[in-house]
């Protein structure tokens, strides 16, 4: 029997959808690859759900003190993990996102393995002050030539990546993320006709993904006497901020906050349409799982959204725009069964024939044996 080829997957903090996306490949390509996986200790509630069963299927996970910002432990955690791909003989480092691609770069080389690098999407976004951004750009450059591939999640990232930093000599590849639906949801939904109609936001609470417009976009319509409630699906540091105005606003009855949730699905499933107000977004996650079980979504037309969601898969406004947000959330409400049957077909067919799981996976495990073999899938 051949030996199977050993891969690390590095990450800083494994929450949201860079987590989703790793143990997705851990749990999918486990039988032809031996896996090993480096992350923070700082996960969200779903890692640590996952991670005892993902340990039973990997060779060794190992968790490092990682910081968000540049830190001197930062050559500590690159010296271990140096260490680490020689002890284990790592054939591929995978890293993911600005540190788990610094990490995997730097170590990766100097241990002399094949290198692939997955940005996430963050590092195309305008999130860090000018000095931090020069910096951060001068090293992005730098380490795209010890690169051999860098996989996108999508054509959006891909473009502003190139643009951004010019890495014109790096092997790229765009690998839409995938989606497994569970066989529970594979029937078809018939549309919930609850009133007030329930909208749901399922992300991290942060300003990036844009639930304090939808917030403001929802009171402006209660007061203009639209009957609707507002969930959010997600823990983050704007929770406290959000319920602390949701009192004040005399409305509180109308917004519920969940937390970070584990059945996602079955969340998303009790929902009238779900609510996407992103400022920006790599891909969109939430967008899939919702066409994938035959939720209606109202979506922010931006970045990788632009390739999930369109106006024959769902309803759209402009990003950080109150007033289209709420123009296409009542035409959503208001719209008939038919129409928004015919949605939901249009994006579960779509959703199902670009973004599932089963076809990620097999590229990925494709680009993996071909680098090794020194041979790109073009």
């Amino acid at each position: 029997m051949a030996k199977k080829l050993r891969v690390l997957q590095i990450v800083g903090d494994p929450v949201g959808g860079i987590r989703k996306h790793i143990h997705d490949i851990l749990n999918r390509l486990n039988v032809e690859f031996d896996f090993f996986y480096i992350s923070s200790k700082k996960g969200d509630s779903i890692y640590y759900d996952e991670i005892d069963v993902i340990k039973q299927k990997i060779v060794n996970h190992q968790t490092l003190n990682i910081l968000k910002k540049p830190s001197r432990s930062d050559l500590t955690n690159i010296y271990k993990i140096y260490k680490f791909i020689k002890k284990h003989q790592i054939d591929l480092v995978h890293g993911h996102g600005a540190k788990g691609g610094l990490y995997a770069r730097i170590a990766g080389n100097l241990a002399g393995c094949k290198v692939i690098y997955t940005p996430h999407g963050g590092v195309v976004h305008n999130m860090f002050k000018p000095v931090e951004a020069k910096v951060y750009k001068l090293v992005e450059k730098t380490l795209c030539y010890f690169t051999d591939l860098i996989i996108f999640e999508s054509n959006y990232t891909a473009e502003e990546f190139k643009r951004k930093f010019v890495c014109g000599s790096v092997e790229t590849f765009v690998n839409y993320n995938g989606v497994e639906l569970p066989e529970v949801f594979t029937e078809k939904r018939k549309c919930i006709k609850s009133i007030p109609k329930k909208l749901g936001v399922f992300a991290m609470l942060r300003t990036e993904k844009g639930q304090h417009l939808a917030f403001q976009a929802v009171k402006e319509l209660l007061q203009e006497g639209e009957l609707l409630e507002l969930h959010f699906f997600g823990d983050g540091e704007l929770r406290k901020t959000f319920e602390k105005d949701a009192r004040e606003s005399m409305m509180k009855e109308s917004f519920f906050f969940h937390g970070e949730v584990t059945n996602v699905y079955e969340h998303m499933t009790n929902m009238d349409f779900v609510l996407i107000p992103s400022l920006f977004e790599s891909f969109g996650y939430v967008a899939v799982e919702a066409m994938m079980v035959g939720v209606p979504v109202i979506s922010s037309n931006t970045g990788g959204l632009k390739e999930v969601v369109n106006s024959k898969r769902g309803f759209i406004f402009e990003p950080d725009d109150i007033e289209d947000m709420k123009s296409s959330i009542r035409v959503a409400i208001t719209s008939s069964s038919k129409i928004q049957q015919e949605m939901i077909l249009n994006a579960k067919r779509y959703a199902l024939e670009l973004f599932s799981l089963d076809r990620m996976s097999k590229q990925l495990g494709g680009l993996y044996m071909n680098l090794l073999e020194k041979e790109y899938i073009r």
